[in-house]
């Protein structure tokens, strides 16, 4: 293998990701992988022997890169001196949510459970710890209560992410600072 050049196992993961993300796992089949990593199809067999094998790789891959996304945002979130415990908070969700991906990682869960292995699952919780540390980091700073953590997540992910996950629009930014304001209180 050249250096600098990824291994096709890895090339193979990269274009199972963007598939996935488009369409879906259901509609997501071998054979679009095959075409899209430019690879026969022994190749892509020799490294995942079934399609759930290739997406709990894939899985794996997208919570390694949303922990370096979101570490990224996090440091840059601290350096800025005058940010609020909740603008910094809504600003780290919307980093979270306003990814494809990631909502694609929600939506194939959620769609596909029963299609899904307990590793499935466990990979899963530790592609929402990469949220949950984020969020734990910030906070880390500021006094809040792990009651008052419960609630603003519980918020949070209704007012951004649940609606992000059904293509409807979020709480305006405002209300949403408002309303996270008041449990703070």
């Amino acid at each position: 293998m050249a250096r600098g050049r990824p291994s096709k196992k890895a090339h193979i993961v990269e274009a199972a990701c963007g598939l996935f993300t488009q369409q879906g796992y259901q509609s997501t089949s071998i054979d679009q992988v095959v075409v899209t990593a430019g690879v026969s199809k022994p190749t892509v067999y020799s490294n995942f022997p079934t399609k759930l094998v290739l997406w709990e790789t894939a899985l794996a891959s997208l919570t390694e890169q949303a922990q370096d996304e979101m570490q990224k945002v996090l440091v840059r979130l601290q350096a800025k001196k005058n940010l609020t415990l909740i603008s910094g908070w809504i600003l780290l969700w919307e980093a979270w949510v306003n990814k494809a991906d990631r909502l694609a990682v929600y939506r194939i869960l959620l769609g596909e459970q029963h299609k899904m292995l307990p590793s499935t699952f466990a990979l899963f919780t530790e592609f929402e710890a990469v949220l949950e540390s984020t969020l734990l980091a910030w906070i880390a700073e500021f006094a809040v209560s792990p009651m008052n953590f419960f609630a603003l997540k519980a918020v949070s992910r209704e007012a951004l992410l649940t609606p992000a996950l059904m293509n409807q629009a979020m709480m305006v930014k405002t209300e949403l600072e408002s309303q996270l304001d008041g449990l703070m209180k």
